[in-house]
């Protein structure tokens, strides 16, 4: 069932106006009709069953039944420096499909990808479009936020809980993230950090880590950006969220 997400809060029984672009995709691309059903998200990650009926010459839906939310219970940060083009766009349709809640993109000095500041805004649109779209594709009530860029500076300010540095340095096996979790088992927000392309400099990661940021292993081998956030993100939201 297709799913779109609409603003405000819904309620049983009530008619929803779609947007122009959610019509167009419902008439011209699935070519759906009176009487079809579609999956609504809400304003407040509520989802429901909505029913297409006749409006003029387009349609409106009807709320017909609630269905259960999955909004994660811990709240998952993603921290990624930059990539290049269509790793970046794959590494937060990923992350979303797998629970994350928030992809905070960082600048570091290894970063290959340089914004202008003209660009930022642009960007941000669509990467947030690509997150939108992959909530609806994987039926999730709550749309993840992808921030704009910012620094490591910027970063440490941030409250959490519980804040991972994946660091292809660190000093600790694999089986030390494990450990690790182990020792916050009631955690309500988590950030991880991911490096870009060649990984961060030692001063980054010390700055980090004297900012409360726990070096942790993803393995013996070295992954890259895009694997390493997908792998931490998927293993947090299987031991928290599942």
């Amino acid at each position: 069932m297709q799913q779109y997400f609409v603003k405000g809060e819904l309620a049983l029984g009530e008619s929803v106006m779609l947007d122009a672009m959610q019509l167009h995709h419902i008439q011209h691309v699935l070519r759906m009709r009176e009487g079809d059903q579609i999956c609504l998200a809400d304003a407040s990650s509520q989802l429901f069953v909505a029913e297409l009926k006749q409006h003029k010459d387009t349609f409106c839906a009807v709320v017909r039944e609630q269905l259960p939310s999955c909004t994660p219970v811990v709240e998952i940060i993603l921290a990624a420096a930059l990539i290049k083009g269509e790793r970046w766009d794959f590494l937060c349709q990923k992350c979303t499909e797998l629970g994350v809640s928030i992809i905070q993109p960082l600048m570091t000095k290894r970063c290959v990808v340089k914004l202008k500041d003209s660009d930022i805004a642009k960007k941000t649109i669509r990467w947030n479009r690509i997150a939108q779209e992959a909530c609806e594709q994987c039926r999730r009530s709550d749309l993840v936020q992808i921030m704009a860029p910012c620094t490591l500076k910027e970063l440490v300010q941030q409250e959490a809980e519980l804040k991972l540095l994946a660091y292809e340095h660190a000093d600790q096996v694999s089986e030390r993230m494990f450990d690790i979790i182990k020792a916050y088992p009631n955690v309500k927000k988590i950030i991880c950090v991911i490096g870009p392309e060649g990984g961060f400099c030692e001063e980054e990661a010390v700055y980090l880590q004297a900012h409360g940021f726990l070096s942790v292993s993803l393995g013996a081998r070295i992954l890259r950006a895009e694997t390493a956030a997908i792998s931490i993100v998927n293993l947090l939201s299987s031991l928290y969220n599942s």
